[in-house]
């Protein structure tokens, strides 16, 4: 019995021990959530608070009164940051002015740069016909300067043979003369008809003519016939 009065009071120790310990948690509780409350209310009347200040501010923008300048008769000043978002008036009849102004310069523009086309086309056309003109007209010319050759080379081929023709005669002739006559009559005879007739005879038939010659146009015969051979033969 002893012992369980000894136990009695330790128990009730512990009961108000443990007693006072729930009553300061449920304490602490209640103050945090006083606490925490307050501060929400309290947010919630600053943020109240701030929005009433902006609608103040707005309100007072709105019923703000514009300013009037002394010298104008009842124009209103518009604030710069409104004028510069407000944009200018422009009556619809200058935009369209504007347009028909570039439409007609662009006109008259495209105009003017086909009228310089039409005229570039028309001088090409011109130097082309101008040019088949002058094609034609070349191939005229031509073709008459071809024929006129041909003639000429006939009418030179007939002299050859007519030509040549005389001077065998003439040679024929020259070699049966006596040298002394035949050396009288070449010392008289034009060049170009004397080396014809000699390069023609025979060397055995010339030789004592040209030695009855005079020395001076024998010299110059002999110069004249070493040249002729030089001279490359036409065809």
């Amino acid at each position: 019995m002893k012992g369980s009065f000894k136990l009695l009071p330790l128990l009730l120790i512990v009961a108000v021990l443990s007693f006072s310990l729930r009553l300061t948690e449920v304490f602490t509780g209640i103050s945090n959530l006083s606490g925490t409350a307050f501060a929400e209310s309290k947010k919630d009347k600053s943020d109240d608070h701030d929005m009433d200040k902006k609608h103040d501010k707005a309100d007072k923008k709105k019923k703000k009164p514009k300013k009037k300048d002394d010298h104008d008769d009842g124009v209103e000043v518009v604030d710069d940051e409104e004028s510069a978002k407000t944009p200018k008036w422009r009556d619809a009849s200058d935009s369209d002015f504007d347009s028909s102004q570039i439409k007609m310069e662009l006109f008259e523009d495209l105009s003017k740069r086909r009228s310089d086309l039409d005229k570039y086309e028309k001088d090409l056309h011109m130097r082309e016909a101008l040019l088949k003109a002058t094609e034609q007209e070349l191939g005229r010319k031509y073709q008459e300067l071809e024929k006129l050759r041909k003639e000429i080379e006939e009418l030179l081929n007939d002299q050859s043979e007519e030509e040549e023709k005389r001077v065998a005669r003439l040679v024929k002739i020259y070699e049966g003369m006596k040298p002394k006559d035949a050396a009288r009559i070449f010392d008289t005879l034009d060049l170009d008809v004397l080396i014809a007739v000699i390069s023609r005879m025979s060397e055995r038939k010339v030789s004592p003519v040209m030695a009855a010659m005079n020395p001076e146009r024998v010299r110059t015969i002999t110069i004249m016939l070493v040249d002729q051979k030089k001279l490359p033969v036409l065809r």
